[in-house]
């Protein structure tokens, strides 16, 4: 009877710990989808051969174009991605565009009818924007100011549902970047939902900030250490369980930060 009662109580004390979790996260979600999405994320592919052509344009004249756009308030920052390697179905560059208001997302429609992507005549002559998505920042966490040659990964995903996906970040995502971030492996790390979410190729983007490239390198056995803590919190083992009903991973990419 004792040992009934027991078990009913813990389950009682993590239903509501669940809730609380879900809570200021159900919060946040109804604080940014009161306006339209502020990011852009654009992807652009090149040929095996422009490659490094490619990657000079993107850090030098596009990067000064978003400099421009963000010294004149078009823009309230940027970041510019380019991938280590040449894969199937992933980007060579990535562009993420924070703008200022949802109002300000319009006047980059100006920029597009002239500069599809925002490359002008030189970049395309080496690249071109594949594909542009509406996404809002969702979760974030730094503890230092970013900086060009950390190692980023960038893992896309498709899910079933994004009320139940965004407890599930909470609950099970958040803790595991968070103890990788006390093992001094990521520095940080951006997550975004894509507002008009249709699955392939996704539904949200993580990108995670290693401080360098020994810290990449250990990336598993940092994982392995911290999920033997997390295995301890059965809140956290019971999204452990239904994380494959919930969501699915599509090819992920490591990439280096070439403009900001």
């Amino acid at each position: 009877m004792l040992s009934s009662i027991h078990n009913f109580t813990r389950s009682l004390v993590a239903a509501i710990a669940m809730l609380l979790l879900a809570a200021p996260v159900v919060a946040s979600a109804q604080a940014e989808l009161a306006e339209g999405p502020r990011t852009l994320i654009i992807n652009y592919r090149a040929d095996a051969a422009d490659r490094t052509a490619f990657r000079q344009h993107m850090a030098g004249p596009f990067a000064k174009k978003l400099a421009s756009l963000r010294a004149a308030g078009g823009l309230s920052s940027y970041e510019v991605y380019y991938s280590w390697y040449r894969q199937p179905g992933v980007w060579d560059a990535m562009a993420v565009l924070h703008f200022p208001d949802y109002a300000a997302v319009r006047k980059w429609q100006a920029v597009e009818r002239a500069s599809p992507g925002g490359l002008d005549a030189a970049g395309l002559a080496l690249g071109a924007p594949v594909a542009t998505f509406s996404a809002d920042l969702s979760w974030e966490k730094s503890v230092d100011d970013l900086d060009v040659g950390e190692v980023y990964y960038v893992i896309p995903y498709s899910y079933r549902e994004a009320a139940e996906y965004r407890e599930y970040v909470a609950g099970y995502v958040l803790p595991q970047f968070d103890g990788w971030i006390r093992e001094g492996a990521l520095s940080g790390y951006q997550l975004y939902m894509n507002r008009y979410s249709v699955g392939a190729p996704w539904d949200s983007l993580f990108i995670q900030r290693y401080r360098d490239f020994d810290a990449f390198g250990k990336r598993q056995s940092v994982l392995d250490k911290v999920r033997v803590g997390l295995r301890e919190k059965p809140e956290w083992m019971a999204w452990h369980k239904r994380k494959a009903d919930i969501r699915s991973e599509t090819e992920n990419s490591i990439a280096e930060l070439i403009a900001h």
